[in-house]
């Protein structure tokens, strides 16, 4: 009994100091503090989220994550974190003793769940106020080509990108909104990792990019000020993931000219039989004496395989491969991502490629709770050639058709003619020669380096100091052998020439910003941020022209006896001062208000500094408690905005005098002394562009069918243009502020996902209605668009659209002696000739009389609108898509027509010309008028023969997919292999070989002309994607 009364006072004790224990050790241990540090991703995309507010459950506690998406806060081990942020599920995180915590938000909506890259930050979707358009390039990376822009071709609305050039390597040409400028730029601004880059897209390779978002209206894009007045392209690279991944993809492909297109020439005994025709048509209107040459004194000894079809001879069937090889990986501190790729495509043209070896590093280091490291390391090494230049501005490929037919480029012993001379044509080379043997590479080297810190001086306050720094340095060097030297009218041989070119350019940035945010009675959402930057430019040319060469085989420049150099350096520099503040209320109503002020070593003392403002706001009515029960409506979001922005893309130093050396003579001694050359203008300023938009956003049925619209017009002033001035003055012109463009426009962008079970379809439509007008024009109003009748063509003239096509109005021809005679007509034209309306005369009113006042607008290049749209399909392992493209309702001009329809006798025509008038009993069909020598002939004036239809369809890419099967347990997690062809087909009246000639450069005046530019090859690839 004692024994188990003892036991029973000592259980009691044991559970007494138990209690007792608990009551002091538990706590103790539950009130201890400890650092919760990580990182905050969106759970598609695993784009770091900027902003999510990490609140401390049941306490007022709370912070925000950086602009990497990372987080620390102090926190008991058993307490709860609440992570939210607009358009993402509230998600509720126990510590559970841990201190390193990695999260994936949810959207809200199926189709809203992307984190927007904006200027200088991250938003998302649902909280920007501006118009921006992101496209995840994970969307398009299965379509296997070189450039990043003919991924994009047919994504973004309000978004015209067109490829001019098939040439390997061509770069491809942006418009956001239509033409901003006249003389100073109408490509965008390229922002890569939140850097102005000078390189472009052209020096990155499509496998490193992340995202890509076009900043459209100046809300938006008002933070990079003086740049941009066309828009903003923000390219995102690819960071490190938290999880480690190995990928590789890889494919090959044939690139094939399509027969569409090609003009209808006349073949060998066509074209003798032409010429045959044409001598005596001479000998019978025009007096002509020297009889028909014998060449074509028999048009039947050409057969049908005879002659020279040049498109057969001078281009190619060209492969392509591409290889990429990228790893991923991250832990607690340190997300990397590392790639490598290289691609190499040969031209369809002979003796034209393009090589491009890609490398990247990018790194984010989280050094401490406070204290983040970032650097990223890119270069790129191109080498390429293109097709080289020849005389009066033609492509090869045209030069080479307006060649006689009757020619044979191979002689039958299987040598090669250096050139020809037929009789009554231009001599000129043998272009195959002249493609094989001229030599043209490029060498260029990029690289790209972005380094940044950014330290938390409070849970609100960061402070980030970013460096970035870019340059690129080329080399081409050309030698023309002797035999293939001369163009259109001069034929070798002639004494071989080369040339050696270097471009060195830079340019690196400073950047300095404190940002805040904070939320204020659970309801005030602050992101605030301030900053200073500071860009410097340089670029350095320099250029050898060396003649004398000993042979055709001692090619390098310092072996030639005559050598002529120029070296020329430019720098320029750009200050600025920017701030933003995002304000939201209880997640529904938004407001931005941004400013930047630029200073430009580009203008003079008084003109250096431009002031950018802009405010927009939003509204997402969504949110509000009466549209909670409509279930239908899964976003709606009202949006308006203002801004302002800039454009001094002019030259460094045009505001400036320039001064060359030049001799005098004094006392009969010669001087050495400098002259002006130019002269400028202090009071150049910045062409500035205003632009508002309205915009709504609506999504309905849970997110599977959504529609964003947006409304804009936007006024550009201070046109920066070299206007003529009077000839006393001693110069031509000097470049000014001359004038007013109004640009206008509507947008629609819709997404749907038509199918989500085993077979799931989504679609996404784009279309875009851009308007222009031309206000006013310096002091007088008068038209622009050149000072000759051949490049007055494009005619730009207060109250029409930009660069209106001008020229006459072709009516036929005359057919009879009585209609010539009661039909107005010009001073050399007769009967059989081409027949124009008569529009006006010195009064204003038809005269009678056909001359250069009977010029008239004849066409317009810009498009009633341009869409895209996209239709993706998966079916159990199989993926297909369908990337489509077009535009309607603009004009193109075919600059070849002015050639292939000459007809006095110079080159090759085309089969219609059969059907020419050749007497009044042998009319012809009324389209061609008869043969005539020399400049008299006014059929190759510039007139609405020439204009055709540029509406097209094209389907820019068909890509079908199979998903490998794989063993779960396999070190391969993910192998994907398609086939895709690439501009398969094109459905377009245009008789031309590309609809999407014609919008390039800088100058936005000569818009949708054609002068036969490298053909766009048909592509047809098969590939491979591995993940592991």
């Amino acid at each position: 009994m004692m024994k188990r009364c003892e036991l029973l006072l000592m259980a009691r004790y044991y559970v007494l100091c138990f209690v007792v224990l608990t009551a002091v050790i538990l706590p103790t241990w539950a009130s201890r503090q400890n650092n919760v540090s990580g990182n905050v991703v969106d759970s598609v995309s695993g784009m770091a989220i900027a902003g999510v507010t990490i609140a401390l459950k049941g306490s007022t506690q709370r912070t925000t994550t950086d602009t990497n998406g990372h987080f620390v806060i102090t926190a008991r081990p058993d307490a709860v974190l609440v992570f939210s942020s607009i358009g993402y599920k509230a998600t509720e995180i126990p510590i559970n003793s841990r201190s390193l915590l990695n999260v994936k938000m949810i959207s809200t909506s199926e189709n809203l769940n992307e984190v927007v890259v904006v200027s200088y930050g991250t938003q998302n979707r649902k909280a920007i106020t501006g118009a921006v358009s992101q496209l995840n390039v994970s969307e398009v990376k299965d379509i296997p080509v070189a450039n990043i822009g003919q991924k994009l071709q047919g994504k973004f609305t309000g978004v015209q990108i067109n490829q001019n050039s098939g040439a390997p390597g061509a770069n491809m040409s942006f418009r956001i909104r239509g033409a901003a400028s006249i003389n100073a730029g109408n490509n965008p601004l390229v922002v890569i990792d939140g850097f102005p880059s000078m390189s472009g897209l052209e020096t990155i390779s499509p496998n490193e990019i992340e995202t890509i978002s076009v900043l459209k209206d100046a809300s938006a894009a008002s933070l990079y000020g003086s740049r941009a007045s066309n828009g903003v392209i923000l390219v995102t690279t690819k960071q490190g993931k938290l999880a480690k991944s190995i990928d590789f993809s890889a494919f090959n492909g044939v690139m094939v000219v399509p027969e569409k297109g090609r003009p209808d020439l006349m073949n060998a005994r066509e074209f003798a039989q032409f010429k045959k025709e044409y001598y005596e048509d001479a000998a019978r209107y025009e007096g002509y004496t020297g009889g028909v040459p014998e060449v074509y004194q028999h048009p039947e000894q050409y057969g049908t395989e005879a002659g020279t079809n040049w498109y057969d001879v001078l281009l190619r069937n060209a492969h392509v491969q591409d290889y990429n090889l990228s790893l991923s990986a991250g832990g607690e501190h340190l997300r990397s991502s590392t790639s490598i790729s290289y691609n190499k495509q040969e031209g369809v043209v002979l003796n034209t490629f393009a090589n491009r070896l890609n490398a990247r590093t990018n790194n984010i280091y989280n050094a401490t709770d406070k204290l983040t490291i970032g650097f990223n390391l890119a270069g790129t090494f191109r080498r390429s050639q293109v097709t080289p230049g020849l005389d009066n501005g033609r492509n090869i490929i045209q030069q080479a058709f307006l060649m006689d037919p009757t020619l044979e480029y191979k002689n039958p012993d299987g040598t090669y003619p250096i050139a020809f001379s037929q009789p009554g044509m231009f001599p000129n080379p043998n272009f195959y020669r002249v493609l094989t043997e001229r030599i043209n590479p490029t060498e260029q080297t990029a690289v790209l380096a972005n380094a940044f810190a950014s330290y938390k001086i409070l849970p609100t306050l960061e402070y980030k100091l970013s460096v970035n720094g870019n340059t690129e340095n080329g080399v081409n060097r050309s030698f023309t052998p002797s035999t293939a030297q001369g163009g259109l009218g001069g034929a070798p041989p002639q004494p071989p020439s080369g040339n050696y070119n270097t471009t060195k350019f830079y340019t690196w940035l400073v950047e300095h910003t404190l940002t805040y945010r904070k939320t204020f009675v659970k309801k005030h959402n602050i992101d605030a941020f301030i900053g200073y930057t500071f860009q410097k430019f340089g670029l350095e040319n320099s250029n050898i022209q060396a003649t004398e060469f000993p042979d055709d085989n001692v090619q390098w420049i310092n072996a030639a006896t005559t050598r002529i150099g120029n070296v020329e350096h430019t720098e320029s520099s750009l200050l600025s001062y920017i701030g933003r503040l995002n304000y939201d209320f209880d997640n529904k109503y938004l407001l931005s208000v941004a400013f930047r002020r630029d200073g430009s070593s580009r203008f003079g003392s008084d003109k250096k500094y431009g002031n950018f403002p802009s405010i927009s706001i939003g509204w997402l009515a969504s949110e509000e408690g009466f549209m909670k029960n409509i279930d239908q409506i899964s976003l709606l979001k009202l949006r308006a905005s203002y801004g302002k922005v800039g454009n001094n893309n002019i030259g460094d130093y045009t505001y400036l005098a320039s001064v060359i050396s030049n001799n005098y003579v004094f006392a009969d001694q010669v001087t050495p002394g400098k002259t002006l050359n130019g002269i400028g203008n202090s009071f150049l300023t910045w062409e500035t562009t205003a632009s508002y938009d309205l915009g709504m956003e609506l999504g309905l049925f849970s997110g599977r069918l959504n529609f964003t619209y947006d409304y804009y017009w936007k006024k550009t002033d201070g046109l920066l243009y070299a206007i003529d001035i009077p000839v006393q003055s001693g110069f031509n012109s000097i470049t000014s502020n001359i004038g007013r463009f109004d640009f206008w426009g509507h947008e629609l962008a819709i997404a749907s996902i038509n199918l989500n079970g085993a077979l799931k379809w989504t679609t996404n439509l784009n279309l875009s209605f851009d308007r222009n007008k031309v206000v006013k024009l310096g002091t007088n109003d008068a038209p622009i668009g050149g000072y000759s009748l051949y490049w007055d063509d494009n005619r730009t003239a207060v109250g029409n659209p930009i660069g209106l096509f001008y020229g006459y109005i072709n009516t036929g021809v005359y057919m009879t002696q009585e209609e010539f005679d009661s039909q107005p007509h010009g001073a050399t034209d007769m009967v059989g000739t081409a027949r124009f309306a008569d529009i006006s005369g010195p009064n204003g009113v038809p005269d009678g009389i056909i001359d250069e006042d009977d010029r008239t607008f004849i066409g317009n290049p810009n498009p009633d609108f341009t869409y895209g749209l996209t239709n993706t399909l998966s079916y159990s392992a199989f993926d297909l898509s369908i990337v489509m493209a077009g535009s309607v309702g603009n004009d193109i001009a075919d600059d070849s027509f002015q050639s292939t329809e000459n007809l006095d006798g110079v080159f090759n025509v085309r089969q219609g010309v059969v059907n020419r008038w050749r007497s009044p009993e042998d009319p012809g069909d009324g389209v061609y008028p008869r043969t005539r020598t020399g400049t008299t002939a006014s059929f190759r004036n510039f007139t609405s023969r020439q204009v055709f239809s540029g509406t097209y369809l094209a389907v820019k890419n068909i890509t079908l997919g199979y998903r490998l099967p794989l063993k779960a347990t396999g070190s391969i997690k993910r192998a994907r292999i398609y086939f895709s062809t690439q501009n398969p087909f094109i459905f377009s009246k245009y008789p031309g070989m590309n609809p999407e000639a014609g919008i390039s450069g800088l100058n936005g005046l000569n818009q949708g002309r054609d002068f036969t530019a490298y053909p766009i090859a048909k592509t047809y690839t098969f590939g491979l994607n591995v993940s592991f």
